[in-house]
């Protein structure tokens, strides 16, 4: 799966920032990402571990995401190395952010996933059709947060 698109953000780009590189904000908003539990394991790296999906299609998830490039307030990038029922998932993201006017932010993304392994047959089709889709609603989920949470008085 590669994809990619923008998001406008009604925040600074400091607050947006800050809730991109909190793993707790985005383990909130990942869909069916609530049951994971987040441990740093070292600077910039967490390990995950718990469920994935929802409903029948909730699976058991392992892996370790790495943050790297990390540009306070512009861009940052992410690796998520992992398993899920024994399949193997890599994926990297990597988002910059732009201030179109004070407290309005562009975020701009991209996104590649692959999939290996005994579910690869099945998951990767899945993968490459509702990927792009998961993101979005991730980043939608975000930014509804910061719309409409109070402000933590970060600035860009």
């Amino acid at each position: 799966m590669r994809a990619a698109g923008t998001l406008e953000i009604a925040a600074s780009r400091g607050s947006t920032w800050d809730a991109l590189t909190d793993p707790l904000v985005l383990a909130a908003c990942v869909p069916g990402g609530t049951s994971l539990a987040i441990e740093p394991v070292g600077p910039g790296e967490l390990a995950l571990r718990g469920r994935i999906g929802q409903g029948l299609f909730s699976l058991p998830a392992e892996g370790r995401l790495q943050l790297s490039d990390l540009s306070r307030p512009a861009a940052a990038a992410a690796t998520l190395r992992g398993s899920v029922a024994g399949t193997a998932l890599e994926a990297s993201a990597r988002v910059t952010l732009e201030e179109t006017a004070p407290d309005r932010t562009l975020l701009h993304w991209a996104a590649d996933a692959s999939i290996a392994g005994p579910l690869a047959g099945m998951a990767g089709p899945y993968l490459d059709r509702e990927g792009p889709g998961i993101v979005e609603r991730t980043l939608g989920c975000l930014r509804t947060r910061l719309e409409t949470e109070p402000a933590s008085g970060t600035a860009a």
